[in-house]
């Protein structure tokens, strides 16, 4: 990676900043267009990536959806743990073209995570979308559940990283 990347709260970026957020978002075809801006200022986290210069090369995302949203998407997957666990959604994962091939999306990510290391966080994909789960694995998260239909006539497989596990300490004789 030789630009440069910036991480911020949504509250914290201008206005500039989140509408050229959504439009590298929406240029992934991968997001209902209809209330991202209100969703993108409810993040936890955005995450910038400029090229040489001042281009916008690449976003990702740290979302923190409704209840509704998490219960149904465990439903759909039918995943056997509760929603409640993974409060935040790592998303909006998306590198233009030019850029891509240079680890980016891994950086972003993995930069992300490690803002919120107690934190359970799931996240979806397309199930041809193979860079992005192999992403995922290297990051420690863990496929759950089955695939689920999405519009398009597409499968979206929910993957999930829990925080880390609090093991109480073995009791001294």
């Amino acid at each position: 990676m030789s630009g440069s990347a910036q991480f911020k709260e949504p509250i914290a970026c201008t206005e500039e900043e989140r509408r050229e957020f959504a439009r590298l978002v929406r240029q992934g075809f991968e997001v209902v267009a209809e209330g991202l801006d209100s969703r993108i200022r409810d993040a936890k986290w955005l995450a910038f990536y400029y090229a040489t210069g001042d281009t916008l090369a690449a976003v990702a995302a740290l979302k923190a959806p409704t209840e509704p949203y998490r219960v149904d998407v465990f439903r759909q997957a039918d995943a056997s743990v509760s929603p409640d666990h993974h409060t935040l959604e790592l998303g909006w994962v998306f590198v233009i073209p030019a850029h891509r091939g240079n680890r980016i999306a891994e950086s972003l990510c993995r930069q992300l995570l490690a803002r919120v290391p107690t934190v359970g966080v799931f996240a979806t994909t397309r199930t041809d979308n193979v860079l992005m789960m192999r992403i995922l694995l290297a990051l420690g998260f863990a496929r759950a559940g089955k695939p689920y239909p999405r519009r398009r006539n597409e499968e979206l497989v929910l993957f999930l990283r829990s925080g880390p596990t609090v093991v109480a300490p073995r009791p001294t004789a």
